[in-house]
């Protein structure tokens, strides 16, 4: 069984769309969601939350996260087990998918990207570039509509 790790955006629609080509093209995986919190992010749902930042899991504060939700319940409609992690980043939001990558010894990783202009199409965004650079596994973009 492999395991795919799949770094969740905060948008609803494209983490379903990214688990659907996933749910479409993989076979009996393991996936993993990583949901990434910059500090401010942590206070502010932490608050909604009614819990104080330093007390919050970043696991069970990222399975709280609708897009999260979202993904994990498309891909068990389609029998697709998930386990959803958080991750802490000060600003790069590509070393933190590269470093859960490597902590939970994934085989792959599926991406998004929002879908580009022809001339915008040579250049991703700069987590991405970092992950597709530095990444020890393959990786799947998933290229996504805009909203």
């Amino acid at each position: 069984m492999d395991t795919i790790l799949v770094p969740v955006p905060d948008h609803d629609k494209w983490s379903k769309e990214t688990a659907e080509v996933l749910a479409d093209v993989e076979t009996d995986p393991e996936v993993v969601l990583l949901y990434t919190f910059t500090d401010e992010d942590v206070s502010s749902t932490s608050d909604n939350l009614g819990q104080s930042p330093e007390s919050v899991d970043l696991d069970e504060l990222a399975s709280r996260k609708s897009a999260v939700r979202m993904a994990s319940r498309t891909l068990e409609t389609a029998g697709i087990d998930t386990n959803v992690v958080g991750a802490s980043v000060d600003e790069d939001r590509g070393d933190a998918i590269l470093s859960t990558i490597d902590d939970v010894d994934a085989d792959r990783a599926y991406i998004f990207s929002r879908k580009r202009s022809p001339v915008g199409k040579a250049v991703f965004g700069s987590a991405i570039q970092d992950v597709l650079f530095d990444s020890p596994v393959p990786i799947v973009v998933v290229p996504l509509a805009a909203v």
